[in-house]
């Protein structure tokens, strides 16, 4: 290439970085300060991406890729994110370790290869194949770990979008990540046409006359998905992109014909026959598995006698049977808007497990005996046989406590009253009650969503929600004082810098009167939340959560800081979390006067998998969740809704439609120059103009992109101009906040509007 060939190329790269940074302001100089990629990888939740990937997400232009290179580089010199071949991540604190797989053909055994150079031994590699970049958690100082996820490898097949230009037809992804580009052969494309997605697998294409060696490899479409936002089509891509398991193995198949539905003679003598009591099951109207009921009857000293009656799954699951093994390696459940991914196979998840209205089910029951206010003096458990009385829904229990007539309507109220009293004494001790209802979609017979609601909660879904904190409660207690091996549901108390992070927040809404010094308790914390005005509750309750670290499973019992309990776990859904029918075993063994079966080690590895298999589930259920809310608002382009600004970031401002639980983005092209403060409370554009986190305007929705699940919103009628004193005042804030000293870490990227992650 000559001098004048390199001096033009070089002129072209200027001109776009230019170009870039004309389209967007704030490219270089808001959405690249490294407080703002910081929270942008954090809000990944340990996911490493391209610095490419990144500037996608934060609504950089192509220009501004190369100030992302220098503040990340900047970031990872202070140690504060790491670099993985390429790609970009914070250090992850949860002791996961990442690597690639190899298998040691001389001894049959797998390895993993931590970047750090460290090996560990894998006994089960599952599904992940030799090459892949997978997760592991490390077990004991013997070299031995769990493997837990395939971050990164081969691909069997695809998914992906089939755009056809002219001769040319290719593939590029459709909910994913990754920058690949297949190409597709005319006779190879079928009836898909352009714009469709797709499924395709590779195809074998003799190479073209100097084609180059690396070039995009050749593809086959299989099948039609449909067109974006289609609900089939978004299954298929949320489950391909997540690696989700959908079909059970023959062996698991096999494994389940063989169940018969009544129990053996044996078994029968030692359960207890509770088939006469009026157990009844709440659960939502669309509910798929049925695997908890709840029976209570008034005391003679005017307390109550709850029983929880949850499916003995341990029953049917035998540990180390292939049905076992398959559980583990799901963790658990996965519920879409429209469908599920079970743990178990549907003979046991909505059959025998499932506690239907009017058949013999075998269950484990947790008996509760509460005084007058509602305090737990007596627990028993039992190994049962019942018989739900009936299959309620939260709006039928809601109608009977209403109305104070139905068949269960008396038992229903002494629950409803039982309730209230633990609701108080939950909050007195400390324990958080964020108001964060959640999202109902609806369907037509085409698959497409046609109606997105809040759920509506009331005293039903309270008296659900208290019996089962309840029972839950009562094992780990028991357990506990037993040294019982099994997996603690552990909510750990923020970070010190959490903490201080968070009193800034509530100090802004003016709701942190006193904070108290030291760690911060759930008392201190659920007071000053107390404190919180009504029209506000929604978006401070959201904050509040964000900041707080994620529950997970751990083989020792840390406390839970959301409850304010020493010690907590999940026994009331062994149907969709394996964590919960390991901690039934346990209750087993014990009624059985048998010693534990699970090891330590046994429920570490339990635990490990279960968390993240956790949080995989999470992250599809919100991704699907955002293409249906996207689908709904597909047809609704121009309308014009009063919405309520949620989130405010360097990219523009989020804003909750008040109809529906939509979001959407005010982006900067149609706002202007501006820059939001410190915390991210507040943005003041160039004109003077003041929006506030909370502050109710108008907008319309400009466009919906089924792709990238994005609704972009144009501001309609904006806030009231701010006093040129109080503009000015804010803008110095945004550019030092008190003191020059800048942004605060982690301000303004963790205040975009999130699906609550589950305590």
């Amino acid at each position: 290439m000559s001098q004048r060939d390199r001096r033009a190329r070089a002129q072209r790269r200027r001109r776009a970085r230019v170009a870039g940074t004309a389209r967007d302001p704030h490219a270089s100089r808001g959405a690249l300060r490294p407080a703002r990629v910081l929270a942008a990888l954090r809000a990944r939740e340990g996911a490493a991406l391209t610095p490419a990937a990144l500037a996608r997400a934060l609504g950089c232009e192509v220009g501004a890729v190369h100030g992302l290179h220098r503040t990340l580089r900047a970031l990872e010199a202070k140690g504060l994110i790491e670099r993985i071949e390429g790609r970009f991540r914070v250090p992850r604190r949860d002791g996961g370790v990442e690597g690639r797989l190899v298998r040691v053909e001389a001894s049959a055994s797998w390895h993993v290869v931590a970047d750090d150079g460290a090996r560990w031994r894998i006994e089960h590699p599952g599904d992940a194949r030799a090459g892949d970049r997978v997760r592991i958690q490390p077990l004991d100082e013997t070299g031995c770990a769990e493997l837990l996820h395939v971050v990164e490898g081969a691909r069997e097949h695809w998914i992906g979008i089939l755009h056809r230009r002219g001769g040319l037809i290719h593939a590029t992804p459709y909910r994913d990540d990754g920058e690949w580009l297949l190409r597709v052969a005319r006779d190879d494309a079928g009836d898909a046409r352009d714009g469709d997605v797709v499924e395709l697998v590779p195809a074998a294409r003799r190479p073209r006359r100097r084609e180059a060696e690396h070039a995009q490899p050749w593809a086959r479409v299989t099948r039609r998905l449909g067109r974006p936002g289609e609900s089939a089509a978004a299954f298929a891509a949320v489950v391909w992109r997540h690696r989700l398991p959908v079909d059970f193995p023959d062996d698991v198949l096999g494994e389940v014909a063989d169940l018969a539905e009544a129990e053996g003679p044996d078994e029968v003598g030692e359960r207890l026959d509770l088939r006469a009591l009026p157990f009844v099951t709440v659960d939502p109207d669309d509910a798929r598995d049925f695997d908890d009921a709840v029976c209570a009857e008034p005391a003679p000293d005017g307390g109550l006698l709850l029983r929880v009656a949850v499916a003995d799954v341990a029953h049917y699951v035998a540990p180390g049977s292939a049905l076992d093994r398959e559980a583990l390696r799901r963790g658990n459940s996965v519920y879409f808007p429209d469908r599920a991914i079970p743990m178990l196979p549907p003979r046991l998840s909505a059959d025998l497990c499932s506690l239907r209205p009017g058949r013999d089910r075998l269950a484990l029951v947790v008996e509760l005996a509460c005084d007058a206010q509602a305090r737990t003096r007596g627990v028993r458990f039992h190994s049962a046989r019942i018989r739900s009385h009936a299959r309620l829904t939260y709006r039928e229990a809601q109608a009977q406590l209403e109305g104070a007539r139905g068949d269960h309507a008396a038992m229903l109220g002494e629950l409803a009253r039982w309730a209230q009293l633990r609701v108080r004494e939950r909050r007195a001790r400390g324990g958080l009650d964020f108001e964060l209802p959640g999202v109902e979609i609806g369907f037509d017979e085409a698959g497409w969503p046609r109606d997105v609601r809040r759920e509506v909660r009331g005293a039903a879904h309270r008296l659900v929600e208290e019996a089962m904190l309840a029972a839950n409660r009562a094992v780990a207690e028991s357990l506990r004082a037993e040294a019982v091996p099994i997996p603690y549901r552990n909510h750990e108390a923020p970070t010190a810098e959490d903490a201080a992070l968070l009193a800034e927040h509530l100090r802004a809404f003016g709701i942190a009167r006193a904070w108290p010094e030291g760690p911060l308790t759930a008392r201190a914390l659920s007071r000053a939340l107390a404190r919180t005005p009504a029209a506000q509750v929604g978006v401070v309750h959201a904050l509040v959560l964000r900041q707080l670290r994620q529950a997970r499973y751990g083989a020792a019992s840390l406390g839970h800081f959301g409850l304010a309990l020493p010690h907590y776990l999940h026994f009331t859904s062994p149907i969709r979390r394996y964590a919960d029918l390991v901690v039934h075993r346990a209750v087993k063994d014990r009624l059985a006067g048998r010693l534990p079966a699970n090891p330590f080690a046994a429920v570490q590895r339990v635990a490990a998998r279960a968390s993240v298999r956790e949080r995989i589930a999470v992250r599809a259920e919100r991704e699907m969740l955002d293409l249906a809310r996207c689908a709904f608002l597909h047809g609704r382009v121009g309308e014009e809704h009063t919405g309520t600004i949620s989130g405010i970031g360097r990219v523009g401002l989020f804003v909750t439609l008040a109809p529906w639980p939509v979001d959407g983005l005010v982006g900067l092209q149609r706002l202007g120059p501006c820059e939001p403060d410190a915390l991210g409370h507040s943005l003041v554009t160039g004109s003077g103009q003041r929006f506030r986190l909370g502050e109710r305007v108008r907008v319309r929705v400009a466009a919906v992109d089924l792709v990238r699940a994005r609704v972009d919103l144009d501001l309609v009628e904006p806030a009231p101009r701010a006093p040129a004193r109080a503009a000015r005042r804010s803008s110095a804030q945004a550019r030092g906040g008190r003191g020059g000293r800048g942004r605060r870490k982690g301000s303004a990227g963790r205040t975009r509007s999130r699906a609550p992650a589950a305590l």
